[in-house]
């Protein structure tokens, strides 16, 4: 007799309890949530509190512009910048990787390889880190509060650098959480530190949200993100199965056959989090042009930046569109396909109606890209749906973005699936 459904999730749960590793990966991932909220309730020194709300504000994806850092809609903290110049960094190498060789051979050493380039990304992750610490001061500095005067005053040299080393020191902090987390938490490092920063913020966005709408908008805003949630899900775990035939296994007198799974989200969230990281550098930049006082002609480009950059429909076809172009940049570095062709014809595999090698290579590289096509328009299409519906006032306020919920649902689609790995494993170690 088989079980229900609440059967097997008691089940389920039970072994989860009852295995050291698991409980051990959840207590860690709730360590680092406690570490992330202390250094977001630390304020870094010469900013006021909501300097850095002010900053975004106008932007309709607020809760994920800061990129990992929870204070976003709170106060300026030691950790206010987040995992932005991380994941600036791990942009730019990927990029770097398809045009210098050096790199690309890293990239298909394997496990070393990864290793060299990750240690790259940090140190490239420390300039950034007080780049971005400089343009936020001088944004700040260029941003007039309700007196008309600087979000932030002129600050002593002693200041500046406690300032800047504070904020550098606070977003290398969150690399080495990240990692910490992929280590030896449950998420995926970054993706999950990013989630900690949109839950946190949730309440806030609650209030928010039902003080400008009325019952009947909330109950609508609560369908549509059901619906969005349920949509993220499916499309997460579609997938098209290609048959792969195995000449050197025989079964029983037969070829044995095996299939390759070709996720619809090959990419996952990865490319929302790289659009809204790159969104609003122009901005940041913009901010920080005008913050210093250049030419009259530098100084009127900046401030058309900063009002085209705060239009939501701009703010809405430009997500959109960044989100398909980093979905295929992500697929063509991720998924190699002249690799895995060689694979598979080393170990004696080969798909039906497909020669060996080549052909292969190019068989899979269309699959993937038509696949990559339709999941990228659809990830796409639900991140920006809740500001859509805003736009044309269908709802006033929604009460968390598309990006942070793509995001959110993402992370725990990820931590799921690592908890059911980890079941399955221990399953098996009963018969070792």
């Amino acid at each position: 007799m088989k079980d229900n459904p609440a059967q097997k999730l008691l089940k389920t749960f039970n072994k989860i309890l009852k295995s050291k590793e698991i409980m051990s990966k959840i207590l860690y991932s709730i360590g680092i949530l406690v570490v992330f909220r202390i250094l977001s309730s630390i304020p870094v020194v010469g900013i006021k509190g909501d300097a850095i709300k002010k900053l975004f504000e106008g932007s309709s994806f607020t809760e994920v512009a800061a990129m990992g850092s929870s204070s976003a809609l709170e106060q300026a903290s030691v950790i206010v910048i987040g995992l932005g110049p991380y994941i600036n960094a791990s942009v730019i190498l990927q990029l770097l990787s398809t045009i210098i060789p050096k790199l690309e051979q890293l990239r298909k050493e394997g496990m070393q390889g990864r290793r060299v380039i990750s240690m790259y990304t940090r140190y490239l992750t420390v300039p950034l880190a007080i780049l971005q610490s400089f343009m936020i001061y001088s944004a700040l500095r260029g941003i007039p509060d309700a007196t008309g005067q600087p979000l932030i005053g002129d600050l002593s040299t002693l200041q500046l650098i406690t300032m800047f080393s504070t904020l550098t020191a606070g977003s290398i902090f969150m690399m080495w959480l990240s990692e910490l987390v992929s280590e030896s938490a449950l998420g995926g490092g970054s993706t999950l530190l990013i989630f900690y920063g949109i839950v946190s913020n949730i309440p806030y966005l609650f209030i928010r949200g039902t003080q400008y709408n009325d019952f009947w908008e909330i109950v609508m805003i609560v369908a549509i993100y059901i619906f969005l949630i349920a949509m993220v899900i499916y499309l997460s775990e579609a997938e098209r199965k290609i048959k792969v035939m195995y000449s050197k296994r025989v079964r029983t007198g037969s070829v044995y056959e095996s299939y390759i799974p070709l996720k619809l989200t090959q990419f996952g969230v990865m490319p929302v989090i790289f659009a809204t990281s790159l969104f609003y550098f122009p901005r940041l930049i913009a901010d920080f042009i005008r913050g210093q006082n250049f030419s009259d002609k530098a100084n009127e480009i900046a401030l058309w930046i900063t009002q085209k950059s705060t239009d939501p429909w701009i703010q809405n076809i430009g997500l959109f569109v960044l989100i398909i172009l980093f979905a295929f940049f992500y697929v063509t570095v991720v998924f190699n396909t002249e690799e895995y062709a060689e694979n598979l014809q080393k170990s004696g595999a080969f798909i039906p109606g497909v020669r060996p090698g080549k052909a292969t290579a190019d068989y899979l590289r269309r699959a993937v890209y038509r696949l990559t096509a339709v999941g990228s328009v659809f990830l796409a299409f639900l991140a920006i749906l809740p500001n859509l519906l805003t736009n044309v006032d269908f709802i006033k306020v929604s009460l968390v973005s598309g990006t942070g919920l793509l995001i959110a649902i993402g992370a725990v689609l990820e931590m799921k699936r690592q908890v059911e790995s980890m079941v399955v494993v221990r399953g098996y170690d009963k018969y070792l």
